[in-house]
Order: structure tokens, then C-alpha cells, then sequence
């Protein structure tokens, strides 16, 4: 390479002072693009996109629960047991502190005390009680062998009937009253195990057991006409009882077997549902 050749070659001083004075003029092509740039679009709609991603799940949510509701309404509608729950308000049974109980009764004859279920302390035919009660009785309609119809009573304190039924060795009484007249005045010891069974497709309750009197104290003179009387009880799960409660159409029932040879579980709902 010659001497001219060298000297036409920049060297690097120089190529930096060319390059410094070069000033580009961007072409009316390079605005356009820039207009059109991805990175030019204002912040709002990058805001609204944000806002849409953060509205999708409660727009899901929302959806996920009309789906539920749904099913739970097919549900209540088709199938028997949610029905049941659906249309039942449990009759539930009205739980002692404890499993000891005292309770003050007022007599107008103390021998009412141990003679509740003397057949003479129902006297009335399905016809009368019904009259008295001012609604429609249910009466068991298919009757055990051993099982007759005694009679029945009304008791305008509780707005409550209640049929008396004898067995070779055991009892059943049958009460009902309308929901919201009188007042329920059957209780269970703390203890006591409550199981929730079926009556048809209403939901019921069922237990064992029942109070046993430990010891009674007159404490009203004897020439009153009435005498009250303390009663002293246990609850006791062993005792030959069973109870059978349900609420149906505006009404509360109650199935209650005494003696050693009352009605198995099964065999007290089989006569609850066939009460007409």
C-alpha cells in the first residue's frame, strides 16, 4: 500500500468526529409508524383491560354459585331426603340441665299422680275429643293383634289430644295438638341419646328411656281441695319407654310406648306412618 492510500484512510479520531456530525432527519414514513406504535397508546385502556382481568373471577364466582343454587333446588324438589329437610323443622325434645328433675304438679286427686294411664282417665270416643279439640284426630289405623283402642282425652291447658292404646304387656299413647297452641311440657334427662329416623319423608325423633320418680312431697294441707306435690326424678335410659316425635302439615305428633313389651323401633315408625 502506497504513502497516498494511508493517508485516505480515516483513522479512529476521525471516524468519531464524522460520525458526530452526522444528524439524522426522520422521514414523514418514521412518524406515521411511531404514531401507530404499540408503546404510544395511552395508559387508559392497559387500566380497562386490568380492570376486566381482575372482574372475571367474581363474574365466576357469581356463576358458580347460580350453578349450586340450582342443583340444590332440583335437589329439594326430586329427591326425598333433601325434601324432608327442606319441609321438616325438627320437633326437637326439650333437654334437663341435668339428668335429675324436680317439678311441683298441683292435684285436684294426688291418686291422678300414679294413675295417668288408668283407663278411666280416658273416657272420651275419637268423636268427642275430636269436637272438644275443634281439629281432625289421627288414630292408628292398623292395630297389632294384642293392640285395642282404649279412649281418648282432651286437655284444654295443652290444646293437646291423646288416645290411649293397651297391649297384652305395654301401652301406647298417642298425643297430638296444633303447632302454637299450649305448650310442650315433655322433657329428656342431659344424657339422653336423641336419633333422628323417618316418618314417611318427614324427618323425626326417637328416644329411649324416661323419667323414674325416686321420691313425692306433699307440701299443701290435706284439707285443700287441691294438694301440690314435689317430684323428685332420674332420668334413666334402662326404663322400658320410648318416645317417638315428628311435626307434619301444621301439626305436632307424639308415639309413646310403656311396658317391657313395647313396639321396637321400626315397629312404633310402622304406626306412625300409618296413622290416618
Amino acid at each position: 500500500m502506497d504513502n497516498n492510500q494511508k493517508k485516505m484512510i480515516p483513522d479512529e479520531q476521525q471516524i468519531e468526529a464524522m460520525l458526530g456530525q452526522i444528524k439524522p432527519q426522520p422521514s414523514a414514513r418514521f412518524y406515521q409508524r411511531m404514531q401507530t406504535a404499540p408503546w404510544t397508546k395511552p395508559a387508559q385502556p392497559a387500566r380497562q383491560k386490568s380492570t376486566r382481568r381482575w372482574k372475571s373471577p367474581g363474574r365466576y364466582a357469581w356463576g358458580l354459585a347460580i350453578v349450586l343454587f340450582l342443583l340444590v333446588a332440583l335437589s329439594v324438589a326430586f329427591i326425598p331426603s333433601f325434601r324432608a329437610v327442606a319441609r321438616q323443622i325438627i320437633y326437637s325434645f326439650i333437654f334437663e340441665p341435668s339428668n335429675q328433675l324436680e317439678v311441683q304438679v298441683t292435684l285436684t286427686n294426688p291418686s291422678d299422680l300414679f294413675n295417668y294411664s288408668d283407663p278411666h282417665n280416658f273416657p272420651s270416643t275419637i268423636e268427642t275429643v275430636q269436637q272438644a279439640a275443634g281439629f281432625y284426630v289421627k288414630q292408628i289405623t292398623e292395630l297389632p293383634h294384642d293392640l285395642v283402642f282404649v279412649g281418648g282425652k282432651f286437655d284444654p291447658r295443652y290444646y293437646a289430644v291423646t288416645l290411649l292404646y293397651a297391649g297384652d304387656d305395654y301401652q301406647i299413647f298417642l298425643t297430638q295438638r296444633p303447632i302454637g297452641h299450649g305448650v310442650d311440657v315433655f322433657s329428656i334427662g342431659s344424657e339422653a341419646s336423641v336419633q333422628v329416623v323417618m316418618v314417611g319423608d318427614v324427618q323425626a325423633e326417637y328416644v329411649t328411656g324416661g323419667w323414674k320418680a325416686v321420691s313425692t312431697q306433699e307440701i299443701s294441707p290435706k284439707s285443700s281441695p287441691t294438694s301440690s306435690v314435689n317430684i323428685s326424678a332420674v332420668w334413666d335410659d334402662s326404663l322400658p319407654q320410648a318416645t317417638l316425635r315428628w311435626q307434619l302439615e301444621g301439626y305436632a305428633y307424639e308415639l309413646r310406648s310403656l311396658g317391657e313389651g313395647s313396639p321396637s323401633q321400626t315397629e312404633l315408625i310402622n304406626l306412625a306412618n300409618g296413622l290416618k
